[in-house]
């Protein structure tokens, strides 16, 4: 009774029945996923590290106080106590500094809370604090994600550094401000830096200086949004560069230093990488089970996993970058364990003369439960680390995300897509077995006989020879 239900509640959850059934719509089905897939991938932003924002505001209050205790006092401490109350909105860090007339608060939020919003709130709570009437407060928005993409040194052999300075504060600048995934564009470099035997000190008002391949000259670095890819960053502040270069023949923007090529190095080194994986693991696949259809069956399950990963990393907004690659390398190993089993066992059906139809069946209601419980038991073990806390749970999400999609995706390609090529294509299997069975039973009975008739022949001589 026992061996009758566990035999019923395989056959009630083994989807490859109804996939072998209807084998066309399955077909149909994966060829979509596949389409949809490339169109995915094709969407996908390339990128060195998952996007982690750091949402900082700094509150900045001056007064006309001559000590630090009188600007603590009236500013500092009514500032800290307004705040503390966004503790309970993802404030995490409140540091302070007081100087005469002067007070700095730097308030640090999660990699939860956005930063617009938290800047909001600050603004919010920072109206019911009593300062005196004369404290101007000024509030800035950080977000410690927000980088230099791409720097320019401004060079000319005809042009003044002042006149270069001109140049990027009236043309350059806010040319390449307009772009929207530019936050700021920050002018380095001493227009009126002169050096003196007696004086090396830099002013105050011009605190940077610039020198590009051995020639004093003015640079400007782009500051990219949070929210923005870096290389769709680049890729347009180059273009606008190439532009505005050939408007301004008289100057030379000179490439100074690029995100992009390190980020387009270290994916290309994990796509390689994860190319070497999949071949590699198609070629270990093929000596064990010694049947180039059946292999061909196997690989199949590590694009198809792959593309439909790139469909769940695209709805969730994930890149292309370190740690999804990475993902999508340790899994390439294990989206094939599911096909392999499933196909294995397919042939062994085959084998033991049973149509292509029916080894599909019954291959696949053998192991059903074995191979989704195994399967659900890897992405059991990766999903939790997609739903950790904090900045290493927003840092590691995508990775967690990655690999458990791809895990499911390819438990659903071995019970679906597996055994309906299976019957196709595994007829050879079957035939070349059959016969391969029966020309050696052929070969026992002819030397069989060959032996009977030559016993005969002998003991027929014999009694010849008696007589």
């Amino acid at each position: 009774m026992k061996q009758s239900t566990a035999k019923n509640l395989r056959q009630r959850w083994n989807i490859s029945r109804r996939a072998i059934a209807k084998p066309w719509l399955t077909i149909c089905f994966w060829l979509s996923v596949v389409i949809a897939g490339f169109f995915a991938f094709s969407s996908l932003k390339y990128g060195l590290f998952p996007e982690v924002s750091f949402p900082v505001v700094v509150v900045q209050a001056t007064a006309n106080f001559d000590n630090t205790i009188e600007t603590e006092t009236q500013i500092t401490t009514p500032i800290e106590k307004a705040v503390k109350i966004l503790e309970t909105k993802g404030m995490y860090e409140l540091r302070s500094s007081t100087y005469p007339g002067q007070a700095v608060i730097n308030i640090a939020f999660t990699t939860l809370n956005n930063l617009k919003s938290a800047t909001a709130d600050v603004e919010t709570a920072l109206k019911q604090v009593p300062l005196p009437p004369e404290t101007n407060l000024d509030i800035i928005s950080l977000d410690l994600n927000e980088s230099a993409a791409i720097s320019y040194a401004i060079v000319s052999d005809s042009k003044t550094l002042k006149e270069l300075t001109a140049i990027a504060q009236n043309q350059i600048i806010p040319t390449i401000s307009e772009l929207p995934e530019v936050l700021k564009v920050n002018l380095l470099g001493d227009a009126s830096f002169k050096q003196k035997d007696t004086d090396t000190s830099l002013p105050n008002t011009f605190p940077t200086l610039v020198s590009f391949n051995h020639k004093n000259a003015i640079a400007f670095q782009v500051v990219k949004r949070a929210d923005a890819n870096t290389l769709e960053a680049v890729s347009k502040v180059e273009a606008t560069v190439a532009k505005m270069q050939s408007e301004l023949p008289e100057i030379k923007l000179a490439l100074a230093e690029t995100q992009a090529d390190y980020i387009q190095e270290a994916t290309q080194a994990t796509i390689d990488a994860l190319l070497l994986a999949i071949i590699l693991a198609v070629a270990v696949i093929f000596p064990f089970l010694r049947n180039f259809s059946a292999t061909i069956i196997t690989a199949l399950a590590i694009p198809i996993s792959l593309l439909g990963t790139c469909i769940i990393m695209a709805i969730f907004g994930f890149n292309l970058e370190t740690i999804t690659l990475l993902a999508l390398a340790i899994i390439i190993g294990i989206v094939v364990d599911d096909a392999i089993v499933d196909v294995e066992n397919i042939a062994r059906h085959l084998e033991a003369g049973e149509t292509p139809r029916q080894a599909a069946i019954n291959g696949t209601d053998e192991i059903g439960l074995t191979v989704v419980a195994s399967t659900c038991t890897i992405a059991a073990v990766f999903l939790p680390v997609a739903f950790m806390g904090d900045t290493l749970g927003q840092f590691f999400q995508p990775f967690g995300l990655t690999v458990s999609a791809a895990v499911l995706i390819s438990l659903l390609v071995a019970r679906t897509l597996s055994p309906v090529l299976a019957v196709w294509w595994l007829n050879e299997v079957r035939s070349q077995k059959v016969e391969g069975r029966r020309q050696k039973a052929e070969g026992r009975r002819q030397k069989l006989e060959g032996n009977n008739n030559e016993v005969r022949s002998q003991k027929a001589e014999g009694r010849r020879q008696k007589a």
